[in-house]
């Protein structure tokens, strides 16, 4: 027997597959709006770039990538800049470096962590790809750590694509970021989230695009974090939670083997 056909019009593009995978892990409403704390945005400390602790792990494909294709005394545009962890490291070659970022304090971070490394760096607040007319093209962009929330993908990127003359650098985490706090889902709102495989599915979306994606894996070496105030803290403000359940939360992080960590450098030609 044949199998059965698809109807006409019902395949579905990867960037729909994108955009459902990132609403199968929304956060439903109700629990959302009965957080006792609200989620808020990342401390940016959290993202600071720490030169004497990335000095120690290996050199991520990502940073060779964005070194190869920079002129010396080129220009860099990060997006999602956070503390400048992506950028600042490419400051050996890099005579500008614009960080664009949605969050005033992340900002204000990066600007005062390049003037203590000496890199000149300007800035633009708003968030990608609204503010990318006020932009001017870049020999690289980079963007690390930025689009596990991005619903308009195909604009992100073709915005991004647009003010590189060289190359785009992209790094993701194989998984999303919180997805080691998943089975914490299950235990405090009886909820099973979907896993969700970032790194192929942001490719998929490249080459859906035309756009002739080269990608290298590395796999960063488990890191056991310490269980402070300040991490179960985070914990329980992504898991829209009160402080009366810490101590599930402590036993969950205590209990918990660190993990290697697989990241994903994905690269192409700009278009500027």
């Amino acid at each position: 027997m044949a199998p059965p056909t698809k109807p006409e019009g019902t395949e579905v593009s990867p960037g729909d597959r994108w955009r459902r995978a990132i609403n199968s892990r929304a956060v439903p409403r109700a629990i959302g709006e009965d957080a006792p704390q609200p989620h808020g945005p990342s401390d940016p400390e959290r993202f600071r770039w720490r030169p004497e602790q990335d000095a120690q792990e290996p050199v991520r494909p990502s940073r060779l990538r964005a070194l190869e294709a920079l002129p010396d005394q080129g220009s860099v545009l990060d997006v999602g800049v956070g503390g400048g962890a992506s950028s600042l490291g490419l400051a050996s070659k890099a005579a500008m470096i614009t960080g664009v970022d949605r969050h005033e304090g992340m900002l204000e971070l990066f600007e005062a962590t390049a003037r203590a490394s000496g890199v000149q760096v300007q800035t633009v607040l708003g968030r990608w790809p609204e503010v990318a007319d006020e932009v001017e093209p870049a020999d690289v962009a980079v963007c690390h750590h930025a689009i596990y929330d991005v619903l308009d993908i195909e604009d992100f990127i073709s915005a991004l694509t647009s003010r590189a003359r060289r190359r785009v650098v992209l790094e993701v985490c194989a998984t999303p970021p919180d997805a080691g706090v998943d089975p914490l889902w299950k235990v405090l709102h009886g909820i099973e989230r979907l896993p969700r495989m970032v790194g192929d599915d942001v490719q998929t979306v490249l080459v859906s695009m035309g756009l002739a994606v080269e990608r290298e894996d590395i796999v960063l070496p488990a890191r056991k974090q310490a269980v402070t105030p300040k991490l179960v803290s985070l914990v329980r403000r992504r898991l829209h939670v009160g402080a009366d359940r810490d101590q599930e939360i402590v036993e969950f992080l205590n209990a918990r083997a660190p993990e290697a960590l697989p990241v994903i450098a994905l690269w192409w030609a700009g278009g500027a």
